[in-house]
């Protein structure tokens, strides 16, 4: 592919199972060859880690599952990722070249009917990555036509 996108669907696989994941989405992607200008590119985005969602699921009782996974109400299962993970992941196990890697901070106000306000803020991660460049072959003279003057 030209280009994969991952939106809000790592976290929910299990930590354990990640490296297999994104090693199967990364074999997706293309190299660049000559009949292709550009080698495949990765868009992600999930949840960061604080956000205010993971802060509430760890007041709560066996909602944790490991180390920044967590079981939700209804029953599915989220991770919560550093910019550190994803580089990990992507970058030093996948192989590929960081274009992007950064958090995206929101806070929303809830205008309740009642007049009461609420506010939510939200952490996600977002990033690219790119297949990187395989090297170009050395030339060792076997084709190379020198002209003589």
């Amino acid at each position: 592919a030209n280009v994969s996108l991952l939106l809000f669907c790592l976290s929910a696989i299990s930590p354990t199972k990640m490296e297999q994941t994104v090693q199967n989405v990364i074999s997706t992607l293309k190299r660049k060859t000559p009949n292709q200008n550009e080698n495949g590119t990765l868009l992600f985005r999930d949840y960061g880690r604080y956000d205010e969602a993971q802060l509430k699921l760890g007041t709560k009782r066996n909602r944790r599952i490991s180390e920044n996974y967590y079981v939700k109400n209804d029953g599915t299962h989220c991770y919560y990722f550093s910019l550190e993970d994803l580089r990990r992941l992507f970058v030093t196990v996948g192989g590929l070249e960081e274009l992007e890697c950064r958090y995206i901070r929101r806070t929303y106000v809830n205008r309740g009917a009642d007049g009461v306000d609420g506010e939510r803020r939200r952490c996600w991660v977002q990033a690219r990555f790119r297949m990187p460049s395989l090297p170009r072959p050395v030339n060792r003279g076997v084709n190379l036509v020198i002209p003589i003057e």
